[in-house]
C-alpha cells in the first residue's frame, strides 16, 4: 500500500471544508450571541431578585 496522501485530493478537501466553514460561521455566531445574551439577562435577573 502506497502513501495514503495519494488517495485523497487534499486541495479539494480543504476547499470544501473552507466553504462549509464560511457558510456555517454566521449561524454559529448567532447562536453564541443568543446564548450570551440569555446568560447576561439571567445574571441581571438573579442580581435584582437577591437585592430586594
Amino acid at each position: 500500500m502506497s502513501s495514503i496522501g495519494n488517495v485523497f485530493d487534499w486541495a479539494f478537501f480543504w476547499g470544501v471544508f473552507g466553504f462549509l466553514l464560511k457558510t456555517v460561521a454566521p449561524f454559529v455566531m448567532l447562536v453564541v450571541a443568543i446564548v450570551a445574551v440569555g446568560m447576561l439577562l439571567h445574571g441581571v435577573i438573579v442580581a435584582i431578585r437577591s437585592r430586594s
